[in-house]
């Protein structure tokens, strides 16, 4: 017996959706998808008093779409993942929205980051110039800005090298060639995207903790009354932990071929395609870390009040330190604010990129969809993932710009660079003369 579709399936009733099944095995998948959006969403449950039924969301395999065949959802035949797809993701995907987001992306991390380039580097170099004005817990400072100068380096080198970075070349089981998004190791050798994850993902996890070594210092001198030269003595056991940590966990992702690329700042980092990778590698520790920062900076502000109070008490001036507690507490906040929004965002990224994911190949799979080829009217996952991208690459940069503010605001860097500025200036007579 012919079974109708349009006629037997009420749309009132959801146990039919089982006997309409059951009854036309032969059903094509724009009608099963016009006729039942539903089931595309998620799992279709529904209950029936003799025999309570469950439908699964349709599988790839159910419509041949495995390896060799990954072009019929705009992903490319290759040894890369994609969800839930042994597909790589081409570097021209729709998935990455329209052109001209990605081109909004490129100039805006050149911009900040070369913002915060030349911040970070006023604020090593007047470092260098004068070493002993900068003494413990604001010689952290310093550190934590030579961190934001090799971060803001690789978004730079992002912006110049663009596809050379994140791209790399596959072929196909027909022997075709196109450029997908690097994931882990390949035959071409991504030493370009080895040496810029270095930079941002090695470098990021230490500024997080010469951030909180910063808050732990302000809490040694104020709660605890160490003087500077006590806490210099253990710079040793700072450095290890701001250095050698970072280098550990970098090492386990570089063993565990867990770098690849975002197309959208043309940057490597961890867990762009792996959710899981992003959970551990990188949302854990810089939340570990940005809840230790958080509670020295707590028992560094109340030590700080404390002193402050005892002092006015006792008639002495409190002027100098006055000026001391606003300027560092002036950076920990400026680092925290940016830091707590960076972990959202990529708390938010963890969760969502999924939905996004499935979102794009539910895209390709329906009726009169072709995703082989860019589209001209380009498919966007979230209508709010521009904005997102915006804000979370600039809080990887913006707490650069902090410390040159930092090392700016203040008279002896003026007098500083004037009295250097001199000295060259009246090199240059000399020669004339």
């Amino acid at each position: 017996d012919q079974f109708n579709w349009y006629t037997e399936h009420d749309p009132s009733n959801p146990a039919s959706i089982s006997k309409l099944c059951a009854g036309n095995p032969r059903y094509t998948k724009e009608n099963f998808f016009k006729e039942f959006p539903e089931v595309i969403n998620g799992t279709y449950n529904h209950y029936d008093h003799d025999q309570p039924t469950e439908i699964d969301t349709p599988k790839p395999e159910d419509y041949n779409f495995k390896e060799g065949n990954c072009e019929a959802i705009g992903l490319w035949d290759s040894d890369k993942k994609f969800n839930d797809y042994n597909c790589g993701l081409k570097c021209d995907s729709n998935y990455f929205g329209p052109k001209g987001n990605i081109n909004i992306l490129k100039h805006w991390t050149l911009v900040w980051g070369g913002l915060c380039c030349l911040a970070t580097l006023f604020t090593v170099m007047t470092f260098i110039f004068d070493q002993q004005r900068f003494r413990y817990p604001e010689r952290a400072i310093i550190f934590s800005a030579v961190c934001y100068f090799f971060i803001s380096v690789g978004f730079v080198l992002g912006y110049f090298f663009s596809d050379n970075i994140v791209c790399e070349k596959s072929k196909n089981s027909d022997g075709d060639t196109a450029l997908v998004m690097r994931q882990g190791s390949s035959e071409d050798g991504p030493y370009l995207c080895f040496f810029q994850s270095f930079l941002i993902y090695y470098f990021m996890l230490a500024s997080f903790l010469w951030w909180v070594i910063l808050n732990l210092t302000w809490f040694l001198a104020a709660g605890l009354k160490w003087g500077h030269e006590a806490i210099a003595l253990k710079a040793k056991f700072f450095h290890g932990i701001a250095w050698v940590l970072p280098g550990i966990l970098f090492l386990v992702i570089c063993i565990k071929e867990e770098i690849d690329g975002d197309r959208l700042a043309n940057i490597c980092f961890v867990g762009n395609f792996k959710t899981d990778s992003l959970q551990f590698y990188v949302i854990a520790p810089l939340a570990i870390f940005y809840l230790c920062g958080m509670t020295f900076l707590g028992l560094g502000m109340f030590s700080m009040c404390n002193v402050r109070h005892e002092l006015h008490n006792t008639g002495k001036k409190t002027d100098k330190l006055e000026t001391l507690m606003i300027r560092i507490g002036m950076f920990s906040v400026l680092y925290s604010i940016p830091a707590t929004i960076l972990i959202a965002c990529f708390l938010y990224e963890r969760f969502q990129r999924p939905k996004w994911e499935v979102a794009y190949v539910r895209n390709c799979i329906l009726p009169n969809k072709d995703c082989s080829q860019r589209l001209s009217e380009a498919f966007v996952p979230d209508a709010n993932q521009l904005t997102f991208n915006l804000i979370k690459y600039l809080m990887m940069l913006v707490t650069g710009l902090s410390t040159g503010f930092w090392v700016l605001l203040s008279f002896k860097t003026a007098s500083n660079w004037a009295r250097l500025l001199n000295c060259f200036g009246k090199k240059d007579t000399e020669t004339e003369v």
